[in-house]
């Protein structure tokens, strides 16, 4: 897009936005507000801060301008509130003054412009310009991160379909260990945006599997040695899958780890403690509750309270201690509605 069209798109925004001004003055409110009104959607103005917040609360506004000294409530104490609501609201600010402990207070609450009286009509749309179009840009910014992260879930779900299709007594499997071990990292305090990553690396964490053969996946027996030496490829099977694919979090690592222990008992790679990332200790104890409570080919589900003891059994040995307690705690409170 060339520098007029997009000029011509700004423009169009700018057309279409939402304004709140503030000022007490009545006269100054009256002459900016029809000048805003020939230029913006919408035109909203208030006498004093505590009735722009109030406007605030009620609607839905693009951009905010105000004064600074007002009754009721000064421009910047109610600019300071609207910011607390929501981060991203442009607030311009209109002085008079030119005193350090405004300024400071600006800084600290985050003003995106400010120009000075009298106010000149062509410096205050050039600032209002100004702030929504970063603010545009920003919500662009985000939409096209949404819009990729839609993109990957898809592909994560496609994948996990992919395994459970030839492996019809494991179908769910993977979803319920995903939400398990969501519900076990919130109860651990992992922060959001990791729970993520944790969440779609359990929905595909056997995709490995899909390179054993269906008979072995679903055979109603035990396997023997070379079988099971053969199942224990899949997580260096699924790190190689998914290795590629650029997510912004550790799916692959996750994929691998999932199934290393402890006490370094594991596989593929013989981690131990810590070494092991904590994302995949979390997905390795919800994967073990999942499958003992539920039904496989070779018996019937264990059911949760065998699942439960066997972990509580093994914590320090074969999962972390700290996962475990987790885990114990998330079941104790939702029961089988931790992956329902």
């Amino acid at each position: 897009m060339n520098q007029e069209a997009k000029t011509e798109v700004n423009m169009e925004l700018m057309k279409s936005l939402v304004v709140l001004y503030v000022e007490d003055e009545d006269d100054v409110r009256e002459g900016i507000g029809r000048f805003l009104r020939r230029r913006f959607a919408q035109v909203d103005t208030a006498a004093n801060g505590q009735e722009g917040l109030d406007k605030f609360k009620a609607g839905h506004y693009d951009i905010i301008v105000t004064d600074v000294r007002m009754p009721a409530m000064d421009g910047l104490e109610m600019a300071r509130q609207i910011k607390e609501i929501t981060e991203d609201i442009p607030v311009i600010v209109v002085t008079a003054f030119n005193e350090t402990d405004y300024f400071l207070r600006a800084i600290d609450i985050g003003i995106d412009s400010y120009i000075k009286k009298p106010v000149n009509t062509d410096e205050l749309f050039a600032a209002i310009y100004k702030s929504t179009r970063v603010h545009f840009q920003q919500k662009a910014i985000e939409s096209g991160q949404k819009q990729m992260m839609s993109l990957l879930e898809q592909m994560i779900a496609t994948l996990a379909r992919a395994i459970e299709m030839r492996d019809p007594y494991t179908d769910g499997h993977q979803k319920r260990v995903s939400m398990l071990s969501v519900a076990i990292a919130e109860e651990l305090g992992v922060p959001k945006e990791q729970i993520q990553g944790i969440r779609l690396a359990a929905l595909i964490h056997d995709i490995g599997k899909i390179h054993i053969p269906a008979e072995i996946l679903t055979r109603p027996g035990k396997l023997d040695k070379t079988e099971f030496e053969l199942i224990k490829k899949h997580p260096i099977t699924g790190f190689e899958v998914v290795g590629n694919i650029d997510f912004p979090w550790p799916i692959s690592q996750i994929v691998l780890e999932h199934h290393e222990k402890w006490d370094g008992s594991g596989y593929p790679n013989g981690l131990k403690g810590e070494e092991i990332l904590l994302d995949a200790r979390i997905v390795c104890v919800a994967d073990v509750v999942e499958a003992m409570a539920s039904h496989r080919p070779y018996r019937a589900g264990l059911g949760m309270e065998a699942a439960i003891a066997e972990i509580k059994a093994n914590s320090g040995i074969l999962f972390d201690p700290k996962v475990v307690d987790a885990c114990v705690r998330v079941v104790e409170k939702k029961g089988s509605e931790c992956w329902e």
